[in-house]
């Protein structure tokens, strides 16, 4: 085996290595891609619904009684009467009426969360490529130099 062949082996070897490390960097990508959707979907899901609506309109209107206005407690809430959103507990209200947070009566707070940006979804496809093309493409170029040196000895 000469050492053209040689190089392109062990450029797919390590190649192939890489992509395998690129598969599992997607898989970690797409695992945090799809926990912030759902997280997104589910705060917007509760803060979309009639329940923090009707809180909402109340707070407007009690403002001024209120000695904690940055929490509704929702514990006498019956859930036949508010299908969509059971299990509210807490509401925690920011600036201008926004909610802040909610809290779930299984213990679980949801927060804004932002869906996740176009790039991530790019990133998830190009990792395997980019492992696979990173230690090919070095291996070949140092293949490359090492030829052209090895042409210059003689």
């Amino acid at each position: 085996m000469n050492l053209k062949e040689g190089t392109r082996r062990l450029a797919l070897l390590l190649g192939a290595a890489g992509a395998i490390l690129g598969g599992f960097a997607s898989y970690l990508e797409l695992k945090d891609v799809l926990n912030q959707r759902v997280r997104h979907d589910r705060f917007e899901q509760l803060a979309a619904s009639d329940i923090v609506r009707q809180e909402r309109q109340k707070l407007k209107m009690d403002l001024p009684r209120l000695t904690n206005p940055t929490v509704t407690d929702s514990s006498g809430w019956e859930s036949g009467v508010y299908p969509i959103a059971t299990g509210i507990k807490t509401i925690h209200w920011g600036k201008d009426y926004g909610v802040y947070s909610i809290e779930t009566e299984d213990g679980l707070t949801f927060f804004p969360t932002p869906t996740p940006a176009a790039y991530n979804y790019l990133l998830i496809v190009l990792w395997p490529c980019l492992g696979f093309f990173i230690p090919w493409g070095a291996i070949r170029a140092i293949g490359w130099v090492g030829a052209g040196l090895m042409k210059g000895e003689h």
